[in-house]
């Protein structure tokens, strides 16, 4: 997920401390200071890690386990370890990760959140098990999948904005990056100051691949990728699996864009 505030500063005497909380603040891991959670309650699907008197909405993410993985048509060999956080601060207490909401550790089936319910750290869980593209498609069916099944609400939403209406916006404003050559590789997603921007281009772009062409055919480009594809590999790739070519792709997705009543 993407960042917005800066991690706490703290000033120590020793200088070998300090510099690990600089470490810190700029997103980089140092070693925790404190165990791991201890295990909270248990569910069908999730083993859920918080201290007494914090909570997590078990039900809510029973429920939207079930819908994400038979719309993807995964099933996990085990319980994902679910880590509920109070703060920012005590996330990176017991991760060493302090300059972020969430993040997924796919290989230990881990999410790490400050929130009693997730919706994007999770389907990094999901997509794993089939394949793991270049961040730009990675973020972005996270993104596209954050939805609430539980109240019947199937859009995808990002930071309180359906997806395709913020980039409708983006585009009338004209700082939405594009072509999408400028956005795919994983240094220039990264490298947008605006990281909401970005998830939602990145989300709105694979909400409308995963309506036009399908999850099977989205998840044969994952099953076909990795994370350090360049440009035109990943090209290669999209029109493989899905049977055009990725600028196709985008200029239908932009002429959605363009047109008010289309998608969602």
């Amino acid at each position: 997920m993407p960042t917005v505030t800066a991690a706490r500063y703290f000033s120590f005497v020793v200088p070998v401390l300090a510099l690990a909380l600089s470490a810190a603040s700029c997103g980089g891991p140092v070693a925790p200071s404190k165990p791991p959670l201890p295990v909270g309650s248990e569910s069908a699907d999730y083993r859920f890690h918080y201290v007494a008197g914090d909570h997590v909405d078990a039900e809510w993410q029973q429920n939207y386990h079930a819908w994400a993985t038979a719309r993807l048509g995964v099933q996990l060999p085990r319980k994902i370890e679910y880590y509920k956080y109070q703060s920012r601060q005590n996330m990176g207490e017991h991760t060493g990760k302090y300059n972020t909401n969430g993040f997924a550790e796919p290989s230990t089936f881990e999410i790490h959140t400050l929130w009693p319910t997730d919706n994007h750290e999770v389907v990094h869980i999901y997509t794993a098990l089939v394949g793991r593209p270049p961040d730009f498609f990675n973020e972005g069916i996270a993104v596209a999948f954050q939805t609430d099944p539980a109240k019947g609400l199937f859009d995808s939403v990002f930071n309180g904005v359906e997806v395709h209406q913020a980039c409708r916006q983006y585009l009338q404003a004209g700082t939405l990056v594009v072509p999408l050559d400028r956005v795919i590789g994983t240094s220039d997603f990264r490298g947008i100051t605006d990281s909401t921007l970005s998830y939602r281009e990145a989300g709105s772009f694979m909400r409308f691949v995963l309506d036009r062409y399908g999850v099977s055919r989205t998840l044969d480009f994952f099953r076909a990728s990795t994370s350090t594809d360049g440009i035109e590999t990943m090209k290669a790739r999209f029109q493989a699996a899905l049977g055009e070519p990725l600028a196709t792709a985008e200029g239908a997705w932009l002429a959605m864009l363009r047109t008010p009543s289309a998608g969602r």
